[in-house]
């Protein structure tokens, strides 16, 4: 393989540094860095090509690639719809998950999801923003990343579950859901059935029913659990509760069984 290497300092003396970069024309030439890297794609799908590999590895939400100091890589994006993270810390911090590697693709961990929803949600470079940056680091330094399963597909469904989780108030068009985990329609609904048992549909009713009951159970309205669970009226809750609890959403205020 044949390119040239620009060195890329991050850090120089700095603790540590987070980026984000957003839309189709991303991508990056060769280059490496002074420091370790971790990549969390967080919309569409990305390409990461490594020194040493002829052939591009794809990178999608769910999963992460951490990447040695001095290691060359180029990234681009490969969806209309994309955006990620990247974090840069001192090589000492993250060695022991590189195990003498020069990189490591794996899934992220469980206590990571909640945290990159909810830096999802914040104006890019805020002070919440930030904290959640360095939060993400803390749990990525202390737990690494999880093993790549042998079953495809089993990572972008763990994140997409956790963002239907983390967005139940926002609607969620399966067109739209698709593009931002860089899946077509039918290759998600096909993966998150074979890993969940169960549609997309069926699990955000689910989840819906359970949040609205628990909202109702503490004196809310139901009206007002309808709208905080993403749906427009009460009737559209009552169908959903008679579905998957057989119940009406008053029971849920009295208690009973």
């Amino acid at each position: 393989m044949a390119y040239r290497l620009a060195m890329v300092f991050v850090l120089d003396r700095a603790e540590w540094a987070a980026a984000s970069a957003a839309g189709p024309d991303y991508a990056t030439e060769w280059h490496a860095h002074d420091c370790a890297m971790l990549l969390l794609p967080r919309q569409g799908l990305m390409l990461v090509q490594l020194e040493g590999r002829r052939v591009a590895s794809p990178l999608r939400p769910g999963k992460a690639l951490l990447v040695a100091p001095g290691l060359g890589h180029r990234t681009r994006a490969a969806d209309a719809v994309h955006r990620h993270i990247v974090l840069y810390t001192p090589t000492p911090r993250l060695s022991r998950w590189l195990q003498g590697q020069g990189w490591q693709l794996g899934l992220l961990r469980p206590g990571m999801l909640p945290l990159l929803s909810y830096w999802d949600a914040l104006p890019e470079g805020s002070g919440r923003a930030r904290l959640a940056e360095r939060l993400l680091l803390e749990e990525a330094t202390e737990a690494g990343l999880e093993p790549a399963p042998a079953q495809h597909g089993a990572a972008v469904v763990q994140a997409i579950a956790e963002h239907l989780r983390a967005q139940l108030h926002e609607p969620q068009p399966l067109d739209s859901l698709a593009a931002r985990f860089g899946l077509s329609r039918r290759q998600m609904t096909r993966l998150f059935r074979r890993h969940l048992g169960r549609s997309i549909a069926d699990y955000l009713g689910e989840l819906r029913v359970r949040e609205a009951a628990r909202r109702i159970g503490t004196g809310q309205g139901v009206l007002a659990a309808a709208h905080a669970v993403g749906l427009a009226s009460p009737s559209h809750l009552a169908r959903l509760f008679r579905q998957h609890t057989g119940r009406s959403p008053s029971m849920a205020r009295s208690g009973e069984d």
